[in-house]
């Protein structure tokens, strides 16, 4: 990589930003801490000799050349720190051949690494005299953890390219993602628990949750379910946090609570055998791009009730229609809001094969353009797809404690997308 030590030293200013979703206020729609990356990565594009665009802190945009569109889109944006941190999450830390930090892989490295990738063609092409074959428009989202707001508003005020990728998905390619339901289940507060709390958003694994005993707490059947019982009659369940997208990956804390409340005599078997056990075969659903998915990933207690929020992920071509009798099923009160469909563009588009290729070129492989079961901006596009950044067989360590990137491959990264850039210039 051209100016890498320059470019740690941006990564460093925009893993500073403490860029979680906050409160609104006059000029930050998404609060002040997303509002300071945002700026900060405009002005390294400003810096850089790009034309920049501020669409009233919803998001941003950097543009290069002229002719033909290709967008590149991603976010600034991270998801609550949580708890697990060895490391300060918003200062980037080197360790043991790796950078740590919120963000680091979702989705601030990628999408930096994009625009010194796109930087470096700017040079080339200056150097040789000429100028690139299409007009690059890397967009910058600010509300891509939390709602998509700041896509929404670029469809009023602008439009976004036919073509395109975003650098927060999977290696090779993804030409397919699945659909995203989010589904919230109801149930009447438990006779001998209250405040009960867990989670941080849908789309992670939950990994933490705790509730109040009122009734007489049995520290043997607490061991059991691997619940922590504190004096002041408050139960803790630890879990392993993930993206919600792959929950196999992690370990719901929600299991064992509610493991716990059926042992203390709670009548909850009924949703932890709908949602943990798949009484009704749910996850039996599946095609090319894999199987259904349904995570509880947030519980809360209301006056009214208890209330459990799902990540319920779809293959295409199934859509929310297909998986709504499964929850009639279930026999409990709940409610379904589609959030993305399910997204699919013909994986011999050239596009497509133009971005595969340069995975190949660079890494010596043959692969083939593959599905993800996450959502990302690539759909934005008429014909998007995700194009990295995490690598095949590599664990992840998005939206999770101590979130890294190995520097070796932060750097195949940006050859990657280098590559892929200057192709697609030509």
């Amino acid at each position: 990589m051209q100016n890498y030590f320059e470019f740690l030293s941006d990564l460093e200013n925009l893993i500073a930003c403490e860029s979680v979703l906050g409160d609104a206020s006059k000029n930050a729609p998404f609060g002040l801490g997303v509002k300071k990356a945002l700026d900060t990565f405009l002005n390294f594009a400003s810096r850089m000799g790009f034309e920049t665009k501020n669409y009233d802190n919803y998001i941003g945009e950097v543009i290069y050349g002229a002719g033909e569109e290709i967008g590149i889109i991603g976010h600034v944006d991270v998801v609550p720190v949580g708890n697990g941190w060895e490391t300060n999450p918003f200062k980037l830390t080197e360790k043991d051949g790796f950078l740590y930090g919120r963000g680091i892989g979702d989705d601030k490295a990628p999408l930096l690494s994009c625009l010194y990738a796109l930087y470096e063609v700017k040079k080339e092409c200056e150097k040789e005299g000429r100028a690139p074959n299409r007009k690059f428009r890397l967009i910058v989202g600010c509300d891509e953890e939390s709602g998509w707001r700041d896509v929404d508003y670029l469809n009023k005020v602008s439009y976004f390219p036919e073509y395109g990728f975003s650098p927060d998905g999977n290696f090779p390619v993804v030409y397919a993602e699945k659909g995203i339901t989010v589904v919230t289940f109801k149930i009447p507060r438990l006779k001998n628990f209250n405040s009960i709390t867990g989670g941080t958003v849908v789309n992670a694994v939950c990994g933490y949750a705790s509730a109040y005993q009122t009734s007489i707490i049995y520290k043997d059947l607490a061991e059991k379910f691997n619940i922590k019982v504190n004096g002041d009659g408050k139960i803790e369940s630890f879990g392993v946090s993930c993206h919600g997208s792959m929950p196999e990956r992690g370990i719901n804390a929600l299991k064992g609570l509610f493991e716990y409340f059926i042992a203390c005599g709670e009548d909850v078997k009924k949703v932890y055998d709908c949602l943990f056990q798949d009484k009704y075969g749910v996850f039996n659903l599946k095609n090319e791009q894999g199987g259904v998915t349904l995570s509880p990933d947030l519980i809360c207690e209301k006056e009214d009730g208890v209330y459990i929020t799902c990540d319920c992920r779809i293959p295409a071509p199934l859509s929310q229609k297909d998986i709504i009798p499964y929850f009639e099923k279930f026999g409990i009160e709940y409610s379904a809001s589609e959030k993305h469909p399910s997204f699919m563009i013909d994986k011999n588009e050239p596009f497509v094969q133009t971005l595969l290729s340069a995975y190949n070129v660079v890494t010596g492989e043959n692969a083939k353009a593959e599905v993800e079961s996450g959502s990302t901006f690539a759909r934005v596009f008429k014909k998007g797809c995700a194009f990295g950044a995490e690598f095949p067989n590599r664990p992840s360590t998005i939206h999770q404690p101590n979130e890294n990137m190995a520097i070796e491959d932060l750097k195949l990264m940006h050859k990657i997308y280098k590559t892929a850039i200057f192709n697609l210039a030509k």
